[in-house]
């Protein structure tokens, strides 16, 4: 990992220092970002002193856990975001409810949707739509293309891999079905990227999964979000399951974990992401 952090993450970490005075005078300066990715792209933008509020799916970076929240990204209320008098609402596609969101363009505040960011291409894309609404294009150039090189990279030894190990995601554990993610999820993407297989490929987006299923498909790894994982009880927890304990990935510790703030969304810090599973993966051992 430390190859990577020095030649794939710090160039991020200069960006905010680079755009302090690089927002257009004509940007919007009293902005209201919907979806986690979305606020994570305008902080590495430069542009986070511009947002007055995020919604709770929003977790990183640090500085917006001080900032009021609009509720969750599907369940806005057009009084709570009026009341905070916007300039510019920034939301990640499938935000809503949409009359909501209709009530704030009629009141002159312009809302912009960033189509759902699960792919390198949607990311770049993203960045460069975000991008334009600050007035940061050029920096929004550097910073899509350098991500996009980046997992480029990550796929090009991903493909080189041998026999890349099954792994199958589980969005919760304990309480009803458990979700897995299939195509066209981020999810399905970084599992891919890091050098592995999704157990879940045959699966679109996000579904419950019956026993059968978890069963037949034998993961090499189970890959569970960190508070998912807490939340179950540990490792040692899952292994008294009466599903999942029989797994031989979870009775041999093949336990692969990560943020979920990484996990649910691509963003700047998606070759981050995709890294860290495949030092689990191919460098730790389990």
């Amino acid at each position: 990992m430390t190859y990577l952090l020095k030649h794939f993450f710090l160039p991020l970490m200069i960006f905010p220092i680079l755009l302090v005075s690089g927002i257009a005078h004509s940007a919007p300066q009293r902005i209201i970002t919907v979806g986690g990715p979305v606020t994570e792209i305008v902080y590495a933008l430069g542009a986070g002193d511009q947002i007055i509020a995020t919604d709770t799916t929003s977790k990183y970076p640090e500085q917006q856990e001080s900032l009021p929240k609009v509720g969750y990204m599907r369940q806005l209320s057009a009084e709570g975001l009026l009341a905070l008098q916007p300039d510019q609402i920034i939301a990640l596609e499938g935000s809503g409810p949409a009359p909501v969101l209709d009530t704030l363009k009629n009141a002159g505040i312009a809302v912009t949707f960033i189509p759902e960011l699960n792919s390198p291409e949607a990311i770049h894309n993203g960045v460069l739509a975000v991008a334009a609404i600050l007035g940061t294009e050029t920096i929004g150039e550097i910073l899509g293309r350098t991500v996009k090189e980046k997992l480029e990279v990550l796929q090009k030894q991903a493909q080189e891999r041998e026999n890349p190990p099954l792994v199958l995601f589980l969005l919760s554990t304990g309480q009803g079905s458990p979700m897995t993610a299939g195509q066209g999820t981020a999810i399905d993407t970084i599992i891919q990227y890091s050098g592995a297989r999704n157990a879940a490929a045959d699966l679109q987006g996000f579904k419950p999964m019956a026993s059968e299923y978890i069963l037949a498909h034998a993961p090499d790894y189970l890959l569970l979000a960190s508070r998912t994982l807490e939340q179950a009880g540990g490792l040692e927890e899952l292994k008294k399951d009466p599903l999942l304990g029989k797994l031989k990935a979870v009775q041999e510790n093949r336990i692969l974990s990560l943020d979920g703030t990484l996990l649910l969304g691509l963003g700047p810090r998606t070759p981050e992401a995709i890294a860290a599973i495949s030092d689990q993966l191919f460098t730790n051992s389990h």
